[in-house]
């Protein structure tokens, strides 16, 4: 699974559409969840991310930023060893490498169609269509929602959510692909409904980068 698939399953989380799943006991938590998502227009956060990768059997840490507003425009920043800035603003998803002094644009409609999770980001499909519920679990003041792709021909092959018990607000993730890979995502000092300048979601790069354009390929 490459950085984008990681990144776009991950984001998933924040803007989920519709209602998710019938009613039963435990499934009324996943309501609640639901319902605090459909109250989040804007959402930043410091987040924790650690990614396992199998083959060289090591695990990688970063720090960063997101900021996300809907529909479907988001920034996440990157810190050290590998900075890197992805942004979205709906028609086109940019990946800024300062290091490599290198910027990657792409039409977002070209992800969506080839990346389920991020049909989420556009607003767009529900979870239920690409996956079952393997589990609802409670741990110290978590929710833990464990779910399966009914596909596959995916690349993940289970998706974590964790929410607070308090305010059913989703606070992490972790995404395991077929390959035996991880990637986990905690969220801290989460901010939801502030006003987020539409700047934000414009990449602006230095002289003398180098820009990747897949937006005018046929």
């Amino acid at each position: 699974m490459n950085f984008l698939q990681k990144f776009l399953a991950t984001l998933a989380l924040l803007i989920l559409p519709g209602t998710l799943f019938a009613e039963t006991a435990e499934q009324q938590a996943l309501d609640a969840i639901q319902s605090q998502y459909e109250k989040i227009l804007t959402f930043e956060a410091d987040f924790i991310q650690k990614s396992y990768v199998k083959m060289m059997n090591q695990t990688q840490s970063v720090e960063g930023q997101v900021q996300i507003k809907k529909p479907g425009r988001m920034r996440w920043v990157y810190g050290a060893p590998d900075t890197q800035i992805l942004i979205s603003n709906e028609k086109t998803l940019w990946l800024y490498v300062p290091d490599e002094e290198q910027a990657t644009k792409v039409p977002v409609e070209s992800i969506y169609s080839s990346n389920t999770p991020a049909l989420f980001l556009a607003g767009k499909g529900k979870l239920t269509q690409a996956f079952n519920v393997e589990s609802v679990s409670h741990e110290n003041q978590n929710i833990i929602v464990t779910l399966v792709p009914k596909s596959a021909d995916q690349g993940l092959a289970r998706l974590v959510l964790i929410a607070d018990k308090k305010n059913y607000q989703i606070t992490g993730s972790t995404v395991y692909d077929k390959l035996g890979n991880k990637t986990e995502i905690r969220f801290n000092r989460i901010r939801v409904n502030q006003e987020i300048p539409e700047e934000q979601f414009q990449l602006k790069t230095p002289p003398g980068v180098e820009i990747l354009d897949y937006t005018q390929t046929p």
